[in-house]
């Protein structure tokens, strides 16, 4: 169900103020208390091999629903949301281009959510003298959302991302440990039942079925080790072969489960000046990344870019798989050279593309490399891989 208007959290006036300032319009609050029935299921995830070769995650769990193990004394968690959600400008072609995820045209995150939450850290210091605050953007072992739907912020979709009425899926969220105590702004439910943030509609599938790779498990649930995003980002190494042609012209994460979400149909568009900047922008073309010869090169290029987590390595290894389901034949060259470069990694899956280019084409998964699809309501319901 579509939610008929925006729904925001009641927040003291004092504290949204502080965020507002900074942009920051959705905010809830949360209280510290931990949640033993989400820990069993969130050690389950881990023990059925979702998360993939991310062992951090397992190493963050006894902290995960803690967040006076992250913050002595801590008694609310304040949790913060920035749009970024920007149109796909247009259809690309030729030359060969690959795909980025909308979170990371622009200027990373981390850092623009990053800074505005550690002003707003300063500013509650001043105004809470002997009280103490620490702000995260993605870089604490805490359940960010699941502390952000216990604030009231949004609700956990099928697809397993946060969507609130006013932004869709289509935002960011930090968080500020405090050990002075806030009124908490909401109460959680898992989106099996609207709130006032609506919920998924009865029977919609739209996520589970566009998922190339089936990662989305099953309603609710992610296997994060073969999500598009996970394999191009925070996946080192080889890709595994099988996965590789499902996963398209996507060359840095992927929002194939959002653009078909009929919650994202009132999506706006961003206006933090930082994301609308473009860095690395919607595409990339193969011939120019493939070309990058060092990580000092790489960094010039990429410098204040998400696209920095993945290295060199990373980024190159994943335009070898997209050059090879593109049928990018005109790249050939590129990739033979770089089938002898000096990372193992990058030549392993150049060495790859050359075959299946050399061979008279590749095995282009014509269902998987398709034109963005935008937030069309009438979205053809695909069958699961």
């Amino acid at each position: 169900m579509i939610a008929r208007r925006p729904y925001f959290p009641p927040v003291p006036r004092e504290i949204a103020s502080l965020f507002a300032a900074e942009g920051l319009a959705l905010l809830g609050v949360a209280d510290a208390d931990g949640d033993e029935a989400e820990e069993r299921r969130y050690r389950a995830w881990i023990e059925k091999g979702y998360a993939g070769s991310m062992g951090y995650l397992a190493a963050h769990a006894p902290l995960k629903f803690h967040p006076r193990g992250i913050l002595a004394g801590c008694s609310s968690v304040l949790v913060a949301g920035i749009n970024y959600f920007q149109p796909v400008d247009g259809e690309h072609a030729a030359p060969a281009r690959g795909r980025i995820a909308r979170y990371a045209w622009g200027r990373d995150y981390h850092k623009v959510l990053g800074a505005k939450l550690r002003r707003v850290v300063s500013a509650l210091r001043a105004a809470y003298r002997g009280e103490e605050f620490r702000s995260f953007t993605d870089a604490s072992p805490l359940a960010e959302r699941h502390y952000a739907e216990k604030a009231g912020i949004g609700f956990t979709g099928r697809n397993t991302l946060l969507i609130s009425s006013q932004f869709g899926s289509w935002f960011l969220i930090g968080e500020i440990l405090s050990t002075r105590r806030f009124p908490p702004s909401g109460t959680r439910s898992l989106g099996r039942a609207s709130g006032p943030h609506g919920g998924c509609p009865s029977g919609c599938r739209r996520c589970l079925d566009v998922c190339p790779t089936g990662a989305l498990a099953s309603e609710y649930e992610i296997d994060a080790s073969r999500c598009i995003s996970y394999l191009t980002i925070e996946h080192k190494g080889s890709i595994p072969v099988e996965l590789r042609p499902l996963m398209g012209d996507w060359l840095f994460g992927c929002d194939l489960c959002q653009e078909v979400c009929p919650l994202n149909l009132r999506a706006q568009g961003a206006t933090e000046r930082d994301f609308v900047a473009w860095r690395a922008g919607s595409h990339l073309e193969l011939e120019g990344l493939l070309s990058i010869e060092s990580e000092e090169a790489f960094a010039n290029r990429f410098a204040g870019s998400p696209l920095m987590r993945a290295k060199r390595s990373g980024l190159l290894r994943n335009a070898c798989v997209v050059a090879a389901n593109l049928g990018a034949v005109e790249l050939l060259p590129r990739l033979r050279a770089l089938a002898e470069d000096r990372d193992p990694v990058i030549a392993e899956h150049a060495r790859y593309a050359v075959e299946l280019l050399s061979a008279g084409g590749c095995r282009r998964a014509a269902s998987c490399v398709r034109e963005p699809v935008g937030l069309r309501a009438d979205y053809p319901q695909r069958s699961r891989r």
